[in-house]
């Protein structure tokens, strides 16, 4: 029951979460962190599900079950 409990929070505050994305750099349009959120857009498929965008890459969310 724990563990159901704990999945169900988690899956909570990763709702309420969408669409945020973190972002380390926003030295303007031609950063590398711009162009890995555009890129981490169309590969995530949307905002919504893009958790992380650095200079080094991105990272998407988790898919929910």
């Amino acid at each position: 029951m724990k563990k159901t409990m704990l999945a169900v929070a988690g899956a909570l505050m990763t709702l309420s979460l969408a669409g945020c994305i973190a972002v380390s750099d926003n030295s303007g349009p031609g950063s590398k962190v711009a162009e890995n959120t555009e890129l981490a857009v169309r590969v995530c498929g949307g905002e919504g599900n893009v958790a992380e965008v650095t200079r080094e890459g991105y990272r998407c969310k988790a898919p929910a079950n």
